[in-house]
């Protein structure tokens, strides 16, 4: 027998009921139209903030976000160039792709416990900001989060993040110093090339250092790679002038091409390690301890 119409299920209906409700609760390009001035305010009726909502708005100087906002879109306040001061709310689960990309005002942010994630290019090119607070929950750092964040001058790696993404912290100017959390397994590839690094702490859990890692870091003076690290690839340290030492506690199994300046760094490692050979091969000065500590 035929079914009729009536006898299936109206998934259509109720997929539109739940979008409609989604749409209105979404404030978007069409919204920000709507208002003037340099400071705008979104109000409770909203959860979610669209994608490129904000984009290009170069007048507003504040944005005021309901506690109700969850969600904040990719590129939502992207080149918000005049953009000083934004309240992300506690209940904030995510920022998305390069939403405050080139938001070149804003000095400071505070980013809520619930989100977990910092996305590619979040706060690349936030040429102005000094200060990030980074929760221990987030686990991941994306592709140029921090990319050209020029005046930042420190940085915390929350304790839960594993790996450190390409191009984080590159041309961070500014960054001084970085802690590292005991779990970091991974910094990725120029993850801070031509950062104004000074000092380095390696964790002692640390395993990759991938390629170019910091490449031309010319603060850099004396470093040392706990035993933990088993692949350093090509270029990891190479262009940073002002290194005068780097000491090997361990013996990594993987060494890229090179690692160092070969005039500049004296490289300092156990004799007859893979090290040691890898040094003597490839015209390294070298310094041998028969233990280093």
């Amino acid at each position: 027998m035929e079914r009729t119409p009536a006898a299936y299920p109206q998934q259509t209906q109720v997929w539109r009921a739940d979008h409609d409700e989604v749409k209105r609760q979404t404030f978007s390009e069409q919204d920000v139209k709507k208002l003037k001035g340099k400071e705008i305010r979104v109000g409770d009726a909203y959860t979610r903030i669209a994608y490129g909502a904000f984009k290009n708005i170069t007048k507003v100087k504040r944005i005021v976000l309901s506690e109700n906002i969850a969600y904040i879109g990719d590129e939502a306040f992207r080149g918000c160039t005049m953009l000083n001061t934004i309240n992300l709310p506690a209940k904030l689960r995510r920022i998305g792709k390069g939403a405050f990309y080139n938001c070149c005002r804003l000095k400071t942010i505070i980013i809520p416990p619930t989100v977990k994630r910092i996305e590619p290019k979040t706060f690349k090119q936030c040429r102005g900001m000094k200060a990030i607070s980074l929760h221990d929950q987030i686990e991941a750092i994306g592709d140029s989060a921090f990319l050209e964040c020029e005046s930042l001058e420190e940085i915390r790696i929350p304790e839960q993040c594993r790996e450190i993404g390409f191009r984080s912290f590159c041309y961070c100017d500014s960054l001084k110093s970085a802690c590292f959390p005991e779990g970091l397994l991974r910094i990725g590839r120029e993850a801070f090339y031509r950062s104004g690094l000074t000092s380095l702490k390696l964790n002692e859990q640390l395993e990759v250092l991938e390629e170019g890692a910091f490449l031309r870091c010319l603060g850099l003076r004396e470093i040392t790679i706990p035993k933990s690290v088993k692949q350093i690839d090509k270029w990891a340290f190479h262009g940073c002038d002002n290194l005068r030492r780097a000491v090997f506690e361990g013996d990594p199994e993987i060494l890229g091409s090179g690692i160092f300046n070969r005039l500049d760094t004296t490289v300092v490692c156990k004799k007859g390690s893979w090290v040691d050979r890898y040094c003597r091969e490839n015209g390294f000065t070298v310094e041998n301890q028969s233990d280093v500590s």
